[in-house]
Parts: structure tokens; C-alpha cells; sequence
């Protein structure tokens, strides 16, 4: 396993914890494109060459990652496209045996997120904190019954949005 490697969850959430509706949906979250921040993705995208992501998230975003490896975790099985590698499983196992190049961003739905701080497997944490209250929907961190221990290592603020970076 390539210990160089970070896997960093780089994602966005309400001020109440959410980080979509009920629904899934982000819509949310829209106003803040338009807005003249990049919230420092530019940036973050420099950083990472595969991009992990759960199938519903992907399915929400269409997007291809400007050529970067993009695993597509999903349940039900599907064909891989040119630009998606469709997988399953157990997080963990799937790190340990593909080893994927390079850092990785860990894009989400928060079932993925909860896999992967179960097994302690993200090394960074770039939760930018949307000054929006959902007031319900899918939180971010699903499972209360984790422990962790973060270094806080910087915070950025974009207007009215927080941007915290911690570490392991």
C-alpha cells in the first residue's frame, strides 16, 4: 500500500451538519457557485489524481473529473465507462488491493464518508461549513459511535463560509 498517498474528503455542509436534503438533492448548495469564490478547489484539484465517489452522488454531479481515475462505488453492478470504474465492496479491501495513484479525493455520499472514517482510512479532512440551516436530510457523519482525534491544521473563510482542514 503507498503510505505517500493521502485520501482526503473534501466536501461541503450546512452549518446544522447536512450535507444534502433529505432527497439527496444539493440544491442548496447552487447560490455558492455563482458567487466569486472557488472555495479553493482549484487549488485542492492540483493535489489529487483519483477521485473516489458513492454511485448516487455521481449519478447527482455527472461529473468526469477532468481525466482523473474515478471509482464509482455502487451496489448494483454496472459497466464501466471510459471515464468510470464502477466497484463494490468492502472500502478497505478495495484500497489495500487497487492501490489507487496517487492522493485520492474522497467525494462522498456520507455512506462512503462513514466506510472510510470506520477503518480510519482519511488521512485529511477539508469541510468547507455553508452558512445554511437544512434543519433535516443526510448528514455528514452518520455514526456517532466513532472516535477520532484531528490536528487542526489551517481555516479559510470565502465571505460568510468556514473552511476547516484537519488532520490525523
Amino acid at each position: 500500500m503507498n503510505t505517500e498517498r493521502k485520501i482526503i474528503l473534501y466536501i461541503a455542509t450546512s452549518y446544522d451538519g447536512f450535507i444534502a436534503r433529505e432527497n439527496g438533492s444539493v440544491d442548496w448548495l447552487d447560490k455558492y457557485n455563482e458567487m466569486d469564490y472557488d472555495y479553493g478547489y482549484e487549488e485542492f484539484n492540483k493535489r489529487f489524481e483519483t477521485v473516489i465517489v458513492g454511485n448516487t452522488t455521481q449519478k447527482q454531479y455527472l461529473n468526469k473529473y477532468d481525466g482523473k481515475t474515478c471509482y464509482v462505488f455502487s451496489r448494483t453492478p454496472r459497466n464501466n465507462d471510459e471515464n468510470l470504474i464502477y466497484v463494490s465492496g468492502d472500502v478497505k479491501k478495495f484500497i489495500e488491493k487497487a492501490n489507487p495513484k496517487g492522493n485520492i479525493w474522497l467525494v462522498g455520499g456520507a455512506d462512503l464518508v462513514n466506510q472510510f472514517i470506520k477503518y480510519g482510512l482519511i488521512d485529511e479532512y477539508i469541510i468547507t461549513i455553508m452558512p445554511d440551516e437544512i434543519g433535516s436530510g443526510i448528514p455528514l457523519f452518520k455514526d456517532s459511535n466513532f472516535t477520532s482525534k484531528l490536528k487542526t491544521v489551517e481555516t479559510k473563510k470565502f465571505g460568510d463560509v468556514i473552511q476547516l482542514i484537519y488532520t490525523k
